[in-house]
């Protein structure tokens, strides 16, 4: 009899820490993914603001001068909190490609930001806000 009731406490043991363990497993599993989604989430609220940084940069030059001569996009020319992240320009046709580079603690990658020239005369015009962003891995 003691030893059906040993094995019978075991068995109810191993069942009860199994269903705990498989808990445990799923939080530990959902924290890891609501972690990994503010994360990119943070990345994309950064991306947003240095993208908006280099065109407010781009506007003080000419269509001419951004087509000749593409600025290189240092450290300087972002505001305080986007001090790691950097770019550059390249024009594609009459358009321009700009690549921003993330910090290296946000995953170094690199991001390309395509700004449409929609008439040769104003800076402004060449760079409307309907670039599209694109995610190179």
């Amino acid at each position: 009899m003691r030893g059906f009731l040993l094995i019978t406490v075991m068995v109810l043991t191993l069942l009860i820490g199994g269903v705990m363990l498989g808990f445990f497993q799923q939080s530990i599993q959902q924290r890891f993914q609501s972690q990994a989604f503010l994360e990119s989430q943070i990345l994309f609220q950064e991306l947003s603001g240095a993208a908006v940084q280099a065109q407010n940069y781009l506007l003080q030059f000419t269509p001419n001068q951004l087509q000749e001569n593409p600025p290189v996009l240092e450290s300087s020319v972002f505001a305080e909190g986007f001090k790691d992240w950097s770019g550059s320009v390249k024009t594609s046709g009459s358009d321009l490609l700009i690549t921003l580079r993330a910090p290296n603690d946000s995953g170094g990658a690199d991001f390309q930001l395509l700004l449409r020239n929609a008439d040769n005369t104003s800076g402004i015009e060449y760079l409307k806000p309907d670039g599209v962003l694109i995610l190179e891995n």
